[in-house]
């Protein structure tokens, strides 16, 4: 988020299909009018938590948080506010009044009849709006959101994904798990730190290995989906330590936690599915969705914001550089011109067509040749994805801290999933090897198995590096 947009939390607190409203107190900015209970997102802390500590402190209850409900933007005389909203899965403890003189549960629908907060409009606005979940035509649902079973997790939609060869909705399915454990073992009371948690396959079976006795880290740099896999580990009974910020810093992550180095670390540098297929992320050509694609919604611009913004030759760079895009020139005169004229994409399905019409391909519907052909366009969302994210200066940081955050005989593992990053972790495990750094350092990484590319084509790229330090 840009330094002058001040975070700020909302609950939207349901119960027997009312939400309830907060009357702010004498004293306070708005004195009288009505929000959704909530507070400042202090640095470090994901949305989920700082709402579950106002909670804590301005109702007296004890709050568990779900997915983001809505999130709007509002200009203050003191600087402009982002505000998001959570839902509230469930509460313990009796609500207290004390920054509020009144509280009332209100009907979704007539929530804009109160007197709101100027930036609980909008939110407002989206719960009145809410409707019951469309019905889809037909036998199959054909939109990520239809896909309801596979969203709320019902195994016989997963098992049956599975067997499609594809990855049931909003999930992610860990990759070369067995080959994992192997390289990190032995993991038995170990320290790992899991440097991309993502949905958190590896870290629990990490964790399973490690035992009681052992602790594992998980960092991402996601707190929307960290907090919604923290949530799913810890219900399922592993635990783990998870922290909200970029493997770049994690050097700093350890120093705060007081741990000298780990035993045994994993870095999967894939992008999850749940980024992938979540329409609103903005990282896939699949699905119309607007183009935003950071890791972190958070903080940083977006891709529609980094295309208007970028000059034709840095296009040109990324796309070279992250996409190895033969076409990169072509589709950085198109998207320049585009933004130049006022009209950069904005979505998803703009960035698409624009790419089909640069590489002359029109700007209807792509047609794949054949299932392991690419789309025209996959180049592009890529090389935009890391350049927004800066993910190669990341990786290049971590690959720098990487010996100082490994105690001796500490195992490492990075699953790359593209030449332009598997180069660049071949080339510093091996020069830093060449120093006696790390001993191990196979001449060729390991690919999965023919058996795992059936049950998850999203495997086929991925290669498995292992070295050990010395």
């Amino acid at each position: 988020m840009e330094p002058s947009v001040i975070p700020v939390c909302a609950g939207v607190i349901f119960r027997s299909g009312a939400v309830l409203l907060a009357r702010r107190g004498p004293g306070r900015k708005h004195e009288g009018k009505w929000e959704f209970p909530g507070g400042r997102i202090e640095e470090g802390e994901t949305p989920q938590a700082a709402l579950a500590r106002e909670l804590r402190e301005e109702l007296g209850i004890e709050a568990v948080i779900g997915d983001e409900a809505a999130r709007a933007r509002h200009v203050y005389d003191f600087g402009e506010i982002e505000l998001i909203a959570l839902v509230v899965v469930k509460f313990t403890g009796e609500i207290k009044l004390v920054d509020h003189d009144e509280v009332k549960w209100v009907e979704a629908r007539r929530l804009l009849e109160y007197d709101l907060a100027p930036a609980d409009i909008p939110i407002a606005k989206v719960l009145a709006s809410y409707r019951r979940r469309e019905r889809y035509g037909g036998t199959h649902p054909k939109n990520f959101e239809q896909k309801y079973k596979e969203l709320e997790a019902d195994p016989d939609a997963i098992a049956k994904a599975k067997a499609r060869g594809s990855t049931p909705a909003g999930a992610h399915l860990p990759i070369m798990v067995a080959e994992i454990l192997e390289a990190l073992g032995p993991l038995t009371g170990a320290s790992v730190l899991d440097c991309t948690l993502g949905w958190g396959g590896h870290a629990a079976e990490l964790a399973r290995a490690a035992g009681p006795a052992g602790t594992v880290i998980g960092l991402d740099r996601d707190g929307e989906e960290l907090a919604r896999t923290e949530k799913r580990l810890r219900d399922g009974g592993v635990k783990i330590v998870a922290r909200h910020g970029n493997y770049a810093g994690a050097a700093r992550a350890l120093r705060e936690l007081g741990l000298d180095g780990v035993d045994a670390l994993l870095a999967d540098l894939g992008v999850s599915s749940m980024q992938l297929d979540r329409p609103e992320r903005g990282m896939s050509f699949k699905t119309d969705g607007p183009l935003d694609m950071r890791m972190d919604r958070s903080s940083g611009r977006t891709a529609a914001e980094w295309l208007a913004a970028a000059a034709e030759s840095e296009i040109a760079d990324a796309l070279a550089r992250y996409g190895d895009e033969p076409d990169a020139a072509a589709i950085a005169k198109a998207l320049a011109g585009l933004a130049a004229a006022g009209c950069a994409p904005k979505t998803t399905a703009e960035l698409a067509s624009a790419v089909g019409v640069a590489k002359g391909l029109g700007a209807g519907r792509f047609v794949k040749k054949d299932p392991s052909a690419k789309h025209p366009a996959a180049r592009t969302f890529q090389a935009l994805r890391i350049a927004v994210n800066s993910e190669r200066e990341a990786l290049a940081q971590l690959l720098r801290d990487l010996p100082s955050l490994m105690r001796r005989g500490g195992r490492v593992a990075f699953l790359t999933f593209h030449s332009g990053e598997e180069a660049l972790v071949a080339a510093s495990l091996r020069e830093q090897a060449a120093s006696g750094l790390w001993t191990a350092l196979p001449a060729e990484p390991r690919r999965a198995s023919p058996e795992e590319i059936r049950e998850n084509p999203r495997s086929r790229s991925a290669r498995l590096w292992r070295v050990v330090r010395a």
